[in-house]
């Protein structure tokens, strides 16, 4: 067991590796006997929290495994989108970036684990691509 919790440690500290001072977390869920591991992300700009992406599997490494997989191969694969954005009673205007297979994906991952009401998104492009 300890072997297995080195390696997730090990794994643990190689994301937060690609991600350098910027905070990120890591939440998990058991959901019918899988775990999934959400990797949050925190802006350093207006210190809201963003989804970068979410993986699964039969135990914590292994999802740990798929979310470094998506890092090193996958992301770099998937367009970009920005997004602009104001909170609720706020004037300023938000700018995020966001990397998903479609548009969709990224609202979701714009509006994870929080009110879709508390936030008005006034447009999302695609990124060209360089």
């Amino acid at each position: 067991m300890i072997a297995n919790s080195e390696n997730t440690e090990r794994i643990e500290n190689e994301i937060r590796g690609y991600f350098g001072i910027h905070q990120i977390e890591f939440i998990e869920e058991r959901l019918a006997g899988v775990i999934e591991v959400a990797l949050v992300t925190t802006s350093s700009h207006h210190g809201q929290k963003f989804l970068f992406h979410k993986a699964r599997g039969a135990f914590r490494q292994q999802a740990l495994e798929s979310l470094l997989d998506y890092i090193r191969e996958h992301k770099a694969k998937e367009c970009t989108y920005t997004i602009q954005w104001r909170e609720l009673n706020s004037t300023d205007l938000h700018t995020s970036y966001f990397s998903a297979p479609n548009i969709q994906a990224a609202l979701d991952k714009f509006f994870f684990g929080r009110d879709v009401h508390s936030i008005t998104v006034f447009s999302v492009s695609l990124n060209p691509i360089s």
